[in-house]
């Protein structure tokens, strides 16, 4: 089509569509549902009330002649029933007897003329019928008519979205930056997880080159049972509770950790709400230790708290959330 037509032709032939589109399954649904919910006015109607209660008059009228003219005998008020009813039934069965013989040819064709003006009734009825079920669920037809625009329009956003984020490398989508900073929490874990009371090292071999060692090395463990201290650099536990702190090596590798979860909400703070913002900045300040000293338990239970707070740690790694998984 471009080698025929030329990419300008092309392009041209898109933005027509694009806008039939626009025209059919966007702006006509949104103005036919305005004018539903917020005016007077009423849709336009397909049939003739009119026209159809005039059909009605003449059929009732031609029921009657044909039965004065027919049944001379028939009481009028039965015939003034019969005609008020349309009751066709009588008109078939003698159509039916005089198709037997020619000479009531005449008779037989204003018959099939009354019959015809019957179908006509019914057709206009029919009419009627398909409008006022059409009225009432004109809103439920817009919305339907919309579908297509909104489903190609989310077509449209979601490759948008992968070119600017995936391609271009401008930003990361909401998935990608809830991700980032669980995958922080998941490293500050890690490392309180293996400081959380560990156990001592095994002893050494008993051989007499590992004697001296080895007391050496009973002594330094006694040693590191007493409280904590800033000229301790090692991980100290409380000799009351026998609950553990970080040592300043540790404890810094956990505010790089932080600073970096703090980086997160700073330069992706779009993807936040600002009470969600405020509440993990006051975690993150509690996990570092700006709120006071905190033993490695304390941390543990402020990232659990802050796993079953917020729902964007709640998220797996496909974006799907927890509640909806299959066990």
């Amino acid at each position: 089509l471009t080698k025929k037509h030329g990419s300008s032709y092309l392009a041209k032939m898109a933005f027509e569509k694009a806008k039939s589109l626009f025209a059919e399954h966007v702006e006509e649904p949104m103005k036919s549902i305005h004018r539903e919910l917020f005016t007077r006015k009423e849709r336009e109607i397909a049939a003739d009330k009119k026209a159809r209660m005039e059909a009605i008059s003449s059929l009732k009228k031609m029921i009657k002649s044909w039965l004065d003219e027919t049944f001379p005998d028939m009481p009028n008020e039965e015939k003034v029933n019969r005609a008020n009813s349309m009751d066709m039934s009588l008109i078939e069965q003698t159509k039916e007897d005089n198709m037997k013989h020619i000479y009531n040819l005449n008779n037989v064709v204003r018959m099939s003329l009354i019959e015809m003006q019957f179908i006509k009734k019914e057709m206009m009825n029919a009419l009627i019928s398909m409008d006022e079920l059409m009225a009432a669920n004109e809103i439920n037809m817009q919305v339907a008519a919309m579908t297509p625009a909104v489903v190609i329009l989310y077509a449209v956003r979601y490759v948008f979205r992968k070119i600017f984020y995936a391609l271009l490398k401008i930003g990361k989508s909401r998935e990608e930056t809830f991700g980032s900073f669980r995958h922080v929490m998941l490293d500050i874990e890690r490392l309180l997880v293996m400081r959380d009371n560990p156990p001592l090292a095994p002893p050494l071999l008993s051989t007499r080159a590992n004697t001296a060692m080895q007391r050496g090395q009973q002594k330094k463990a006694v040693e590191q049972q007493q409280p904590f201290s800033s000229n301790n650099m090692t991980t100290t536990s409380s000799s009351s509770s026998g609950e553990c702190m970080l040592n300043s090596d540790d404890l810094g590798m956990v505010m790089l950790l932080v600073h970096q979860c703090r980086k997160i909400l700073q330069e992706d703070g779009r993807r936040f709400s600002q009470s969600t913002i405020r509440n993990v900045s006051e975690d993150l300040a509690e996990l570092a230790g700006e709120r006071g000293a905190v033993t490695v338990r304390q941390q543990l239970q402020i990232l659990s708290r802050m796993g079953r707070t917020y729902p964007f740690l709640k998220v797996v790694s496909t974006g799907v959330p927890v509640k909806f998984r299959v066990d």
